[in-house]
């Protein structure tokens, strides 16, 4: 986790920031990377579940009632790895507005 905290503090520019794990920076980007972490988890899960339903429809079990609960587990799936994503979007708009600000009152 740490290099990835390193990477994205380089990324937006605060790396000394950062090096203080305690500080506003390093929280920040930690928050970032358990989202993505989240996310990748999330998506896994969808993959699977897509893979499950894909091979029973080539089973050919296509009942209505089937369809419905694959559609449901698929679409739960789906809905996890979207409410990821913006909870990374967050996380990530966050960082880069205190490594804005930041940066101006370096420059101040």
């Amino acid at each position: 986790m740490q290099e990835r905290v390193d990477e994205l503090a380089t990324e937006f520019g605060v790396k000394a920031e950062a090096a203080d794990q305690w500080g506003l920076v390093a929280m920040l980007a930690r928050q970032v990377v358990e989202a993505e972490q989240e996310l990748e988890r999330h998506s896994r899960e969808l993959i699977g579940a897509t893979e499950g339903a894909v091979v029973t429809a080539k089973a050919g079990d296509l009942r209505t009632s089937v369809r419905g609960d694959l559609l449901a587990a698929v679409s739960g799936k789906a809905a996890a790895v979207d409410a990821a994503l913006m909870k990374l979007a967050e996380r990530r708009q966050a960082l880069a507005i205190v490594a804005e600000r930041v940066k101006k009152a370096r420059e101040s």
